[in-house]
């Protein structure tokens, strides 16, 4: 990952229209955050900014690419952060999709999470969903995206 002056542009720079590009969240540390959102949920890091002057760095993670791809989330870690974070009363969640929520609600527990609410269906037919907290206590909202009996692609 090379941070070049065009890498700063990996939004885009010939954009026309708005669009969502990230969402951020503070972490405590970076091991753990990356172990659930790279090695449990399968999400990429694109790239890793380490500001030496303002100690911190931030960590851009996707499921795809930052152009043509879903929003990112973007991981910060203050270097000298001694207190706990809060999350106050207005964060609610992160929803994330996925093909098996049951399977997922089970395996991030092996990566650091906390399972809070079971996998359910809220009205007959809908998805299932289910909420896990990452290491940081960040609350994380499955949904499943593959219906039953749907064909399998890859």
């Amino acid at each position: 990952m090379e941070n070049t002056i065009d890498s700063m542009w990996a939004w885009g720079d010939v954009e026309e229209k708005p669009r969502f590009l990230h969402s951020m969240i503070r972490v405590r540390n970076v091991d753990n955050a990356l172990r659930f959102y790279v090695d449990g949920l399968g999400m990429k890091l694109l790239d890793r900014y380490d500001f030496e002057t303002g100690r911190f760095s931030i960590l851009f993670l996707s499921f795809s690419g930052y152009r043509d791809g879903p929003a990112a989330l973007e991981l910060t870690y203050n270097w000298d952060q001694g207190e706990d974070y809060t999350h106050g009363s207005g964060y609610g969640h992160v929803a994330i999709g996925v093909p098996d929520v049951a399977q997922m609600f089970e395996r991030l527990v092996e990566y650091g999470g906390t399972q809070v609410t079971p996998p359910k269906v809220l009205l007959a037919g809908a998805p299932q969903l289910a909420f896990v907290k990452d290491p940081d206590g960040y609350a994380i909202e499955l949904i499943q995206t593959r219906r039953a009996g749907a064909p399998v692609h890859g």
